[in-house]
């Protein structure tokens, strides 16, 4: 009796196996080993930042707007594969319609769901991008992000969940990003220094407090808390933090509140506390701006920062997404953006980065803010999405 179960057991077992090596998990994965697997299968590749491409759907007067198809064909047609972009209003006030017309506002994020499905474009949703609105939104103080039983701990997690068990069948979703870089304002020093932006017409408090500010184990209780709420309804598709690079001081500020560099290994090693599991990637944001900003040891390059920070990934077997990536004209001159832009597509190829996004596609405010737009509409920059290109090949 006793073999004839065990033989059962391990037919149940084959056919689980075979099935799932024939039917894959849909989006990104992480196997044992920490490589990311796209529908099952090895996967290395680069996407777009299409920062808006939901958002501009959630302003009054633009609820029918669909010009994110126009955007999803450009970037088909040039073989990229993916974009990252936010899903949720930025500030307070871009939550009306979610807060006032929630079938609206997830007809709409059903339509831009469904484009991507049809047109071919993965989405990876950075679910709470900015740091304070949420807190905002519920009338409590930034802070509240480090209590598991606070209100804005709840509204994520609801959002979260409505999210995930909506969507968690669409081939178009990749995988799932908490929010962008709330790591940057994590152990700042001074009580009234550093404190989250006001902008009463976009639904803030009027003024901040030493209650707004935000821990390392403020940042770990909030995405740990997302994390385990995503596992909940979906087994499989990788969990982003969203953050960009540890500060080149995120060990020092966390310890003795000071700006001293971080060696390379504390520097790793913040890597890993700042991306906590079920977290399983590793998220960095790149740009020359921190050139030289990294390390005790000396200053490094922009290949030696991704390449450092690949070696922690593979410690910790967790694959490295640049969720980020660019050089802005306006800081550095259109010349040497586009030197240093060619030396960060480098860096990722020559390092193997899984996944990375550069920053930005179709996003015009950014044309003139800090001339870092690839606008398809008059082909400003479009030598970004060439070079992008050969990490896809």
């Amino acid at each position: 009796m006793k073999r004839i179960y065990a033989l059962l057991v391990l037919v149940a077992v084959c056919g689980r196996l075979a099935y799932s090596q024939r039917h894959p998990a849909p989006g990104l994965t992480v196997n044992k080993t920490g490589t990311l697997l796209l529908n099952g299968k090895p996967f290395r590749g680069a996407g777009v930042n299409y920062f808006n491409a939901f958002a501009r759907t959630l302003d009054k007067n633009a609820t029918g707007d669909t010009s994110y198809k126009a955007g999803f064909r450009y970037l088909k047609a040039r073989n990229i594969p993916f974009a990252r972009f936010m899903c949720s209003g930025f500030w307070p006030v871009n939550y009306t319609l979610y807060l006032e017309d929630k079938a609206r506002y997830y007809k709409n994020l059903d339509a831009f769901v469904k484009a991507a499905e049809e047109i071919g474009i993965g989405l990876i949703p950075s679910v709470c991008w900015n740091v304070n609105t949420i807190p905002d939104l519920v009338g409590e103080p930034v802070g509240q992000w480090g209590n598991p039983k606070s209100k804005t701990i709840a509204f994520m997690k609801r959002y979260v969940k409505e999210l995930v068990q909506r969507y968690r069948h669409s081939p178009a979703i990749w995988g799932w990003e908490f929010g962008n870089e709330y790591n940057l304002v994590i152990d700042l020093p001074g009580d009234n220094d550093n404190l989250p932006p006001v902008a009463v017409s976009a639904g803030t408090p009027p003024t901040r407090s030493k209650a707004d500010k935000l821990s390392l184990a403020d940042l770990q209780t909030a995405l740990t808390a997302f994390a385990k709420q995503v596992r909940k309804f979906d087994k499989h598709r990788i969990i982003i933090s969203g953050n960009a690079n540890p500060r080149a001081s995120a060990y020092n500020l966390a310890r003795t509140c000071s700006w001293e560099k971080d060696t390379k290994a504390q520097y790793r090693q913040m890597l890993d506390e700042q991306n906590p599991g079920p977290v399983n990637t590793l998220s960095i944001h790149q740009y020359p701006d921190n050139e030289g900003a990294y390390f005790a040891e000396g200053p490094a390059s922009l290949e030696e920062i991704i390449r450092v920070t690949m070696e922690a990934a593979a410690q910790l077997k967790k694959p490295l997404f640049v969720g980020e990536f660019g050089a802005q004209e306006k800081l550095l001159g259109a010349a040497t953006a586009k030197e240093k832009y060619k030396e960060l597509v480098n860096a990722i190829l020559v390092n193997k980065v899984p996944l990375s996004a550069m920053w930005v596609f179709d996003y015009t405010p950014h044309d003139t803010e800090n001339g870092i737009n690839v606008n398809p509409a008059t082909g400003a920059r479009e030598y970004m999405i060439t070079l992008l290109q050969q990490l896809n090949n």
